[in-house]
């Protein structure tokens, strides 16, 4: 509450300019005095309304800090001022609506995920002779031989993402895929994120291999791993996982343009990947049609999860961890299916 000193006479306001501390007039008698900052605040204010004022440093017996000192003929009107912007800029909670930007998706599951892609591969490469497995009858078995898939051998398309030529290919899918796809996870839940990435590996096999034709061969997770690239790239303009926002407000060309507009950075920053990536070393060890469908594949699901993001919001947990366990099912129904076929 202002405590409101007695009002100096008229002479004596103008033939004696008496400076005074603005701050018990504000805050009240005791006052602590103000920081730094608040008194580069106050004469800010003061400055603004062309009240005459100075900023005074108090010593250390005075107990330290800074006072404002105005006239005794400018003090009301100082304290008016003051008071009345901390009244107009007086924050309102209420009104508040900060995003939440705490991952969604932990790290864990996507760990637990990749360690099953290496453990997969540790156990396929070795020989079983009384169980008549080998290595080469995996390959064959679940490799993208684009003329089986299209002679209707759809399991490849999702088999074909989890067998590796060696331990470096396992080992660099798992690494750099492991990065997106945490990410991904970060802004869409664990869940969400594996789904997508190996549904966006799923289509950009299936499209290589109509592409290329049937004599097309090729295994790897890469592309799921460009596929989780995509979808990083594709949901970044709505702002999945740090305030929904989607393409805002206003007219829609106002709104596209927008939109365009916080999309060619993610969209470049996943061509550029591609390009250091995956073009390869040009000996031919490289699917790079793969990478770029895969890419292709992950750009379309993530737009389309982000639109539909901001309308429906994120899944909830339970939600994403069925989505999780399904993504994890998803491969395994696939092998399942090719045993049996």
């Amino acid at each position: 509450m202002p405590v409101h000193t007695p009002r100096p006479g008229f002479f004596r306001r103008v033939l004696r300019h008496a400076w005074g501390d603005l701050v018990p007039l504000v805050r009240g008698e005791g006052a602590a005095p103000l920081s730094h900052r608040e008194a580069q605040l106050w004469g800010l204010v003061l400055a603004s309304r062309h009240v005459p004022h100075r900023l005074r440093r108090l010593s250390a017996e005075q107990g330290g800090g800074y006072a404002v000192m105005v006239q005794e003929w400018y003090a009301d009107r100082a304290g008016e001022e003051i008071e009345l912007y901390f009244e107009e800029n007086r924050p309102e909670p209420a009104k508040a609506a900060l995003p939440d930007l705490r991952p969604v998706g932990g790290l864990e599951p996507t760990l637990f995920g990749l360690a099953l892609l290496v453990l997969f591969y540790w156990t396929y490469s070795r020989t079983y002779p009384s169980l008549g497995l080998y290595p080469d009858l995996w390959v064959r078995l679940g490799s993208a031989d684009a003329g089986a898939i299209l002679s209707g051998q759809w399991w490849r398309l999702c088999t074909a993402l989890t067998l590796h030529a060696d331990g470096p290919h396992v080992a660099g899918n798992a690494a750099i895929g492991g990065v997106f796809i945490w990410l991904v996870a970060r802004r869409l839940g664990s869940g969400a994120a594996w789904l997508l990435t190996m549904v966006a590996g799923v289509l950009g096999n299936l499209f290589n291999s109509l592409v290329l034709g049937v004599h097309h061969d090729a295994i790897g997770f890469s592309t799921a791993t460009f596929g989780a690239a995509g979808v990083l790239a594709g949901i970044a303009p709505f702002g999945v996982g740090g305030g929904l926002h989607g393409m805002g407000k206003g007219p829609w060309f106002v709104r596209f343009r927008r939109f365009t507009r916080t999309a060619v950075v993610p969209f470049g920053a996943g061509l550029g990947l591609l390009a250091m990536l995956g073009a390869g070393d040009g000996k031919g060890n490289i699917d790079l049609g793969a990478h770029i469908f895969g890419f292709a594949s992950g750009l379309g699901l993530g737009a389309l999860t982000g639109l539909a993001a901001t309308r429906s919001g994120l899944p909830g947990g339970r939600t994403d961890f069925r989505l999780y366990v399904a993504a994890l099912a998803l491969p395994c129904a696939a092998w399942a299916w090719a045993w049996l076929a």
